[in-house]
């Protein structure tokens, strides 16, 4: 049986204890540090449980006041969501005639909390890292840092002037298929070194995403994307209503 990663437990456990009434609707949960010592875990693994419950609409994060539990039937309708029923997403580079990767460089590193979390392994077990820059017509766009496990595929470092698309490689070569995945958009600002490879000021804001991507033995992959906003756009195609319009108690 797989064991599941510290943060996926720390989330469980306090979702059960609100879902039982030890935290009830109205009340604060316990600080980042009290949580950190009754797990035994980082407040980085703890963080990440909480970010999961916010998600849920089970808690909600008060500046100044704390972690409150709320009623999560006054969370489930509206939602607030401009996507659903999504058929495709994809990426746009407007006016560019030509896409490349300025090289691939792979070597092995130690798995910080976050990747350890997201690949599912033990913090400072050796993952691959993949990196690359994105050029549209010459111009770097985008920076790619791949993190995959070693043990899924154990020589991949040998094959770094064979991989354009990761999936694609390692279907063709492994025989291992991509299944699932999610991946988040956030904006944050460029700090020194992506301003420098992205050819933008210091501060600038970049789409900055993260992805968990998995196949038939488990996550196969973390990835973590930096973009720059004014030459991308993420294109997001739907159909039909969203579901929660045929509710009867919907608004």
């Amino acid at each position: 049986m797989t064991k599941l990663p510290a943060y996926r437990v720390c989330y469980n456990k306090i979702k059960e204890d609100i879902d039982n009434d030890v935290y009830p609707v109205g009340s604060f949960l316990p600080t980042e540090g009290e949580l950190g010592e009754m797990f035994s875990v980082s407040r980085t693994t703890v963080r990440h449980a909480i970010d999961l419950l916010v998600r849920d609409g089970r808690i909600v994060v008060r500046q100044g006041a704390g972690t409150q539990v709320v009623d999560i039937k006054e969370k489930e309708i509206p939602i607030y969501s401009k996507f659903h029923n999504v058929i495709d997403v994809r990426t746009e580079i407007p006016g560019a005639s030509v896409i490349k990767s300025r090289g691939v460089w792979i070597d092995r590193v130690p798995a910080s909390i976050q990747t350890a979390e997201a690949l599912e392994i033990n913090e400072g077990e050796r993952v691959f890292r993949l990196q690359r820059i994105i050029c549209a017509d010459g111009q770097p766009f985008g920076i790619l840092t791949n993190y995959v496990r070693i043990d899924f595929f154990p020589d991949l470092d040998t094959f770094r002037d064979q991989i354009v698309d990761l999936y694609y490689f390692i279907q063709k070569h492994y025989g291992i298929k991509f299944e699932t995945g999610e991946e988040r958009i956030s904006a944050v600002n460029a700090d020194f070194l992506d301003a420098q490879i992205l050819n933008i000021d210091p501060g600038s804001p970049i789409f900055f995403n993260t992805r968990i991507a998995r196949c038939s033995l488990g996550p196969l992959e973390y990835l973590e994307a930096k973009i720059r906003p004014d030459l991308c756009q993420f294109v997001v195609s739907m159909k039909e209503p969203p579901a929660w319009y045929d509710r009867p108690n919907y608004l």
